[in-house]
């Protein structure tokens, strides 16, 4: 049994996976990907997220959730992370984690309960680390204008003085 799981995971990993597009540099390329009510993450430059749903989109303004920004403003736009792939690999830890119980000591009363708890902890385990993942998802737009900035702040107050200095590639 454990030769059939290991020769049907060995067929199922080379198997291809789906062609994904290339991300698009410019709002024309953009159009051509994304729709309207479709959910974004929208990265502006200043480094914040918002992700919402899309109200509008045009050739130099994206309109998510009811903020607009310009093709400017903008340093990344993405798709969410689905949770779904975070509760399927925490099921499949689960179901690992049972099986190896159950090799161990298949005699044991109450496998079915441990493969229910294992299986059911592993989801919900898998779905909590995805939706803390704040980076996800596939990237959709780039900016062009991605270019080297410093920003340094002075800090001043009665006992002591200093500066910030904030450096992005």
């Amino acid at each position: 049994m454990l030769c059939r799981l290991g020769g049907f995971i060995f067929a199922a990993a080379l198997l291809p996976g789906t062609a994904r597009a290339q991300t698009a540099h410019t709002f024309e390329e953009l159009q051509r990907i994304l729709q309207v009510r479709q959910t974004v993450v929208v990265t502006d430059v200043s480094g914040q997220e918002a992700k919402g749903r899309i109200d509008q989109l045009s050739t130099a303004s994206i309109t998510v959730g009811g903020r607009t920004f310009t093709d400017a403003a903008i340093r990344a736009i993405r798709l969410p992370d689905p949770l779904w792939n975070g509760m399927l690999v925490g099921a499949a830890i689960g179901t690992g984690l049972a099986t190896w119980d159950y090799v161990i000591d298949p005699s044991e009363p109450g496998n079915a309960v441990i493969f229910a708890v294992a299986v059911g902890l592993g989801t919900a385990i898998g779905a909590g680390i995805d939706a803390l993942r704040i980076k996800g998802g596939r990237l959709l737009y780039a900016s062009p204008r991605q270019t080297a900035a410093m920003r340094v702040l002075p800090l001043l107050e009665q006992n002591r003085q200093g500066a910030q200095v904030r450096i992005r590639f």
